[in-house]
């Protein structure tokens, strides 16, 4: 059986500047979505969303800051996103405090894509 066609669909990939968000922003691409790549890596963001012929919106979840201006954007210039693939993530094995104050790995998993 062949695979849907995304034609037409916009998708919004989180974490996707290496990994599992790098390979979903692949697959989706390769299906004719138009994606956008979103990553905390500046350089790698913009060579996954190169290769798919996407819009690279380097973000890093660690600083609130960022991600409301990627909601800010992605409101502005995105009429509608079909498939949103909430991929970024951390784990890291000693306590970090991030600039708005909170844990590291409750900031980027949890509190970010709820900003």
């Amino acid at each position: 059986m062949a695979a849907e066609t995304l034609d037409g669909l916009t998708a919004v990939v989180t974490g996707a500047s290496s990994g599992v968000g790098a390979a979903a922003a692949r697959q989706l691409a390769a299906r004719g979505a138009s994606v956008v790549v979103v990553g905390r890596a500046v350089t790698r963001t913009r060579a996954v969303a190169d290769e798919v012929g996407g819009t690279a919106l380097p973000t890093d979840f660690a600083r609130f800051s960022e991600v409301r201006e990627l909601a800010r954007h992605l409101i502005s210039r995105i009429p509608r996103i079909d498939i949103l693939v909430n991929n970024a993530g951390v784990v890291s094995p000693k306590r970090q405090t991030t600039p708005d104050g909170h844990e590291l790995t409750v900031q980027v998993n949890f509190l970010s894509p709820s900003c």
